[in-house]
């Protein structure tokens, strides 16, 4: 799951739904959980839920999702405790993918909340698997589809690489989604990260002198 920067509130909103190209602006047109781009009708999500008290019309309790993510997750968390979140943790550090199993969760100190963030929006609905998605569910097959250009880039990478290369291939994975399976498979590829990182807006990624990621301060990992 890309953890994201939104960075402050541009604006007082009277509609959340205003607030749709403002935060697509920031963090890129792609779900804030099951990361697939969505070319229309993106959906503005409460966090803390409107039923549960979340507030309406704060920054602070937004992210953009896609329809799937959004329905699944419902108002089914209280909070925001107990969950990660893109927004407020190095969300990337606490999940694992697979072409054959999709998510997982990490074996790290926050692999509960990790596990419950994937119940949550339903991101390990795979057929075959345990959580079957249901016929409406979609995000598993444009999931597949990410994996397979995902490794043709890498083959022509492999072939020739090249900043040209590189660039081209962090343009493919913006248009595709799914971030988070081209970090996977380009794992080992400095340069074709720094340009997936620098090229799908708004992604958070922050190290210190020595290469380790830096804590954000109000998240849990």
């Amino acid at each position: 799951m890309r953890a994201v920067n939104k960075g402050n509130s541009p604006r007082t909103y009277t509609r959340y739904q205003d607030a749709r190209n403002d935060l697509g602006g920031r963090i890129d047109w792609h779900c804030s959980y099951c990361e697939m781009a969505i070319t229309n009708m993106i959906e503005v999500e409460h966090i803390v839920p409107r039923d549960n008290g979340g507030a309406p019309l704060d920054w602070e309790n937004f992210l953009l999702s896609c329809k799937y993510c959004n329905t699944v997750k419902g108002a089914r968390n209280p909070s925001r405790t107990g969950y990660i979140w893109p927004d407020r943790d190095n969300s990337d550090l606490a999940f694992d993918y697979s072409e054959a199993g999709g998510i997982t969760a990490k074996p790290t100190p926050v692999r509960t909340e990790a596990l419950a963030t994937i119940e949550l929006m339903g991101l390990d609905r795979n057929p075959g698997m345990p959580n079957e998605p249901t016929k409406a569910d979609s995000r598993w097959i444009f999931r597949l589809q990410s994996w397979q250009i995902a490794k043709y880039s890498f083959e022509n990478w492999q072939d020739s690489p090249s900043p040209q290369m590189a660039n081209q291939i962090a343009l493919t994975a913006k248009g595709m989604g799914f971030y988070s399976i081209w970090v996977k498979v380009f794992e080992n590829e400095p340069e074709v990260l720094e340009q997936l990182r620098s090229e799908i807006i708004g992604t958070h990624y922050v190290i210190d002198s020595h290469n380790n990621r830096i804590p954000r301060p109000s998240g849990i990992i």
